[in-house]
């Protein structure tokens, strides 16, 4: 069991940019949260700063591109 433990201790907040380490799972059993401790750092705003990224992206290609 001293693996899994090492490799949650290790896990980090999957925002984009975010280097933080995720929330560690509860004492009492159930997954390791996939975020940290910011409020602001959960699934719904995650999925939204990587389309805002997507689409920066995207626009950045384009003007590289000429068009």
């Amino acid at each position: 069991m001293e693996p899994r433990m090492n490799a949650e201790a290790s896990r980090r907040c999957i925002y984009p940019g975010c280097e933080r380490p995720a929330v560690p799972a509860h004492p009492l059993g159930g997954p390791q949260p996939s975020f940290c401790d910011l409020e602001a750092h959960n699934a719904l705003s995650a999925h939204l700063e990587r389309q805002r990224l997507e689409a920066a992206d995207r626009t950045t290609k384009e003007v590289d591109d000429g068009r």
